[in-house]
């Protein structure tokens, strides 16, 4: 009696241990075969996908790739709206500035800054500068209008809080859009850099903050010699 107690203990510890085995054994083929079979690309540990789209770090910024213009009325040369996934947003260029696309007829502190820019690009007249605003608008438009881009950013804020500071970098070329800006004459170097004068920040692509607006300069002094945009007026 007590062997057939323990031959039936026996029996219903291999018949427990095979079920459970070809359990185990059935979920693995089916999560292989699941994984085998998505389309997904596998996400790297440096990259979140979100509801946004595919986030990456570099350094201290995100890295914003497949970007798309938004058309917004307020879209300037250095500020435009940004679809990046499902998410909208504004975006400053770090550096540069445009000129303001039109001259306003109520708001003394906008033609003040008309003038301004007019004087320190070249010292031309107020309508040339506007009329360089629009050519601005338009170069940023035609570089990015239908395409794909890659935004850099850390999300700091600009002072009216609606808009993002950060860096575009064009499809094909590789290039910054601010710098192709200065390149071409359209906008003066005047706007903030990443971080301040305490805590600069190197650029995404890891040039130090003040070798890049170096850079800047160099490219300005190019326009001004090849008689470029604002220069060549």
């Amino acid at each position: 009696m007590k062997n057939s107690k323990k031959l039936i203990r026996l029996v219903l510890i291999l018949i427990v241990g095979g079920v459970a085995y070809w359990q185990k054994g059935r979920f693995s083929e089916n999560d292989s075969a699941s994984r085998g079979s998505s389309n997904t690309p596998t996400i790297s540990e440096s990259q979140v996908s979100t509801g946004s789209g595919l986030v990456s770090k570099t350094g201290r910024y995100e890295k914003l790739d497949d970007c798309r213009l938004v058309d917004a009325k307020n879209n300037d040369g250095d500020s435009f709206m940004v679809r990046h996934g499902n998410r909208e947003f504004e975006l400053r260029l770090y550096f540069v500035d445009a000129p303001e696309k039109y001259l306003s007829d109520r708001h003394e502190s906008q033609r003040r800054r008309v003038a301004e820019q007019a004087r320190e690009m070249g010292g031309v007249e107020v309508d040339e500068i506007v009329q360089i605003g629009l050519d601005a608008k338009e170069f940023s438009r035609k570089q990015l209008s239908g395409k794909t881009f890659t935004v850099y950013t850390y999300w700091e804020e600009v002072y009216d809080g609606n808009r993002y500071y950060g860096f575009v970098e064009l499809p094909g070329s590789g290039e910054f859009l601010g710098n192709e800006l200065v390149k071409n004459g359209l906008v003066r170097i005047h706007t903030k850099g990443p971080g301040s004068k305490q805590d600069p920040v190197p650029t995404p692509k890891g040039a130090a903050f003040f070798k890049h607006r170096d850079k800047l300069y160099a490219l300005e002094k190019g326009a001004q010699r090849s008689k470029v945009g604002v220069w060549g007026l």
